[in-house]
């Protein structure tokens, strides 16, 4: 197997990451960690709203968004599993990763901010990927 191949499963894992955050969204204070930082690698935080609603930390998020944050996290997870041969057919990678990217885009542009822009720019890499069918066939 190739090493693009687990780059590419790694950032399908990223991927999987950034959409599954949005379940444990950071507080104030874990926002100030690390400088600021985790903030980019965690792009979900308390008080982030948008068109489908408002995130809390403590009396939960809005259900449209908490669908769309676990079904994109699963499918980018089975892509990942599928491009690099386990347990789930090669040939399905493009429609569970494509499937994810725009989940995952939906959900972001919900609650746009300047911390979903790596995770949305992400998405834009992994539909370009499925589109020009990138991976070459396992063989």
């Amino acid at each position: 197997m190739t090493l693009s191949r687990w780059l590419f499963a790694g950032l399908l894992v990223l991927q999987a990451h950034f959409a599954a955050s949005y379940l444990v969204p950071l507080d104030r204070e874990a926002q100030r960690e690390f400088g600021g930082l985790l903030r980019w690698v965690w792009p979900w935080s308390g008080g982030d709203s948008g068109l489908l609603g408002q995130v809390t930390v403590a009396s939960g998020s809005p259900l449209a968004g908490i669908f769309l944050a676990i079904l994109a996290a699963v499918l980018f997870f089975l892509a990942a599993l599928a491009v690099v041969g386990i347990r789930v057919p090669f040939g399905w990678w493009r429609v569970l990763a494509g499937g994810g990217a725009i989940l995952s885009l939906v959900l972001m542009a919900g609650f746009f901010g300047a911390t979903k822009v790596l995770p949305m720019a992400l998405d834009l890499v992994v539909l370009w990927a499925v589109v020009t069918d990138w991976l070459p066939h396992a063989g």
